[in-house]
């Protein structure tokens, strides 16, 4: 056959040059000792870099503002940031209102006018916190018992508990709110 190797290589893209072309290039594996002495130079090399003059201490080589000498009278402006600019009781005012926010009172949580949601959001919030009370009292108390009919009931209020907050969920959205998300 025309184009195939007779050679015994593996197949991969380096073996198609053929040992004579890299072969010959290849370094035989160094010692422990020599990649040790290797590292030592190399760390070496570095070490003999300068960092340029710089001092020790910046802080005490840059000369401090309040230290300025300043003559009698002498008043030293401040210059303008980007939040100095004249105010007037009125902008500060708005400013003030604007940076505190007070959140609304929540209403009633347990006197919703939907008796039905308060009940469901019970049962589903309520039954595997129960459930998990219980594990812990009969582990510290395993002479008390849980009567029979007591798993299959709460898993029954349970299930219906999320079903009827299925239920109530939404199914289109409303038409005239053209909200994508929320708002970053």
């Amino acid at each position: 056959m025309a184009g195939t190797s007779t050679g015994g290589g593996t197949g991969r893209d380096d073996d198609a040059q053929g040992d004579g072309a890299r072969g010959a290039s290849r370094e035989p594996p160094l010692g422990e000792a020599e990649v040790e002495a290797r590292w030592v130079d190399i760390v070496a090399r570095l070490a003999e870099l300068d960092d340029g003059e710089a001092p020790a201490d910046p802080a005490a080589q840059a000369p401090a503002a309040e230290s300025a000498p300043t003559a009698p009278g002498h008043v030293v402006a401040r210059t303008a940031g980007p939040r100095d600019w004249p105010t007037t009781p009125e902008v500060e005012a708005l400013e003030e209102a604007e940076s505190h926010f007070a959140p609304p009172d929540p209403g009633p949580v347990l006197t919703s006018r939907d008796p039905l949601a308060t009940l469901a959001w019970a049962g589903a919030a309520g039954i595997p916190l129960l459930a998990v009370v219980a594990l812990v009292v009969r582990s510290f108390l395993p002479g008390m018992s849980v009567p029979g009919w007591a798993g299959p009931t709460a898993a029954l209020v349970f299930l219906a508990s999320v079903a009827v907050l299925v239920w109530r969920m939404p199914h289109r959205r409303d038409p005239s709110d053209h909200d994508d998300g929320a708002v970053v």
